[in-house]
């Protein structure tokens, strides 16, 4: 199982409930562009630090990698979607459904087969 390193999870649960939104920058694709432009500096510093991760993640969308974690995603989405806020790629409800599934992954990877 390939899974995005462990703290990236709870950075990006931390960053959509704090409003957080986060996209590549349009004229240079390897560079992370957020909303807003002034961060905490314990968030920026964390984001740059998963930058790598972050744009594949981004680019390349997450596929959940069990039953748990795929039911975790879609149902944080759906309660998003619910709420009226967007679920596209790097939008606060998004940071929180794929930091959580990733959270749910680990833990099951923890737990084993």
């Amino acid at each position: 199982m390939n899974l995005p390193p462990r703290p990236l999870g709870a950075l990006l649960v931390e960053a959509g409930v704090a409003g957080v939104e986060v996209s590549s920058h349009p004229s240079a694709p390897d560079r992370l562009r957020h909303r807003p432009s002034e961060l905490p500096t314990h968030l920026a510093a964390r984001l740059g630090f998963y930058k790598d991760d972050l744009l594949r993640l981004l680019n390349t969308g997450f596929m959940a990698p069990d039953p748990e974690s795929a039911y975790v995603l879609g149902e944080r989405l759906g309660v998003a979607q619910e709420l009226g806020m967007s679920t596209e790629p790097g939008s606060p409800g998004w940071l929180v459904a794929v930091g959580e599934a990733i959270e749910t992954a680990w833990k099951e990877a923890e737990i084993g087969p």
